[in-house]
């Protein structure tokens, strides 16, 4: 009876970490700290029932939470890198962490999950400039990230750009949040699709943004899910999502120099 009542805890403060990572981007930020201090009260609950799973889990969540409302943090790459940094560290000093981390491996990706995959970062591409064509969104401001390189330079960068990029938040999003949802024993389709919304949501600022970018980041964030899912491990979930990036980088050097 006491080990239902340890797994119902677990899941329950599990899901309830990533409903509050899902409704974050859309408080007011004087609302933001009160979850920051329900996130920090689940997380200590669980240090103290060594229930490592959601452990890992509130360490990241938190600092997602908290880096969020630190001026100079709360914007890309700083808003996503402090946290996995923190994470890490964390991770690298504490031995019940390193020896629970269940999910930092490649997995096993056949032939036809590798189609899949290239059908899946083509199609994003289609996808994301048919979403400028037809939004015109406003992106000034990430073409303001562009430098005035060389091709050549601009190239390394791209490359950089996404793997970097993509690297971090496959970390999060395939890596810890889906490791904690799917060892909490969740069905598989929650899974997918709790992981998915709370990676689209985090695109309202982002490229693509507004609640086009929602959707459509939420659906990628889904399908990479899957490909997460079919495989066991972050490789082709990885390289699908750097290919993405790549695209995404290449659109932006076209804008810039038009």
């Amino acid at each position: 009876m006491n080990a239902e009542v340890s797994r119902s805890e677990e899941k329950s403060a599990i899901i309830l970490l990533i409903i509050i990572s899902i409704v974050r981007p859309f408080v007011p930020e004087g609302f933001v700290w009160g979850l920051a201090v329900v996130q920090i009260l689940l997380l200590v609950r669980a240090i103290s029932r060594h229930d490592w799973n959601t452990v890992h889990l509130g360490i990241l969540v938190c600092a997602l939470t908290l880096f969020s409302l630190i001026p100079g943090t709360r914007r890309w790459p700083w808003s996503f890198l402090m946290p996995v940094l923190l994470y890490w560290a964390l991770l690298q000093s504490f031995r019940p962490l390193r020896l629970t981390a269940t999910w930092l491996r490649t997995g096993h990706p056949m032939l036809p999950i590798w189609i899949i995959a290239a059908t899946v970062a083509a199609g994003s591409a289609v996808s994301l400039l048919l979403w400028f064509k037809l939004a015109r969104p406003d992106v000034e401001w990430a073409m303001g990230l562009i430098p005035s390189w060389s091709p050549g330079r601009l190239v390394l960068l791209g490359l950089g750009f996404a793997l970097f990029n993509a690297a971090v938040e496959e970390m999060i999003w395939r890596g810890v949040i889906f490791d904690a949802l799917e060892r909490a024993r969740l069905p598989i389709t929650l899974v997918v699709l709790m992981q998915a919304v709370s990676f689209g949501v985090v695109h309202l600022h982002g490229f693509p943004s507004g609640s086009l970018g929602i959707l459509l980041a939420s659906a990628y964030g889904a399908i990479l899910g899957v490909l997460r899912a079919q495989t066991r491990g972050l490789l082709v979930p990885f390289v699908t999502h750097a290919v993405t990036d790549s695209s995404i980088f290449g659109i932006l050097v076209y804008l810039a120099h038009e």
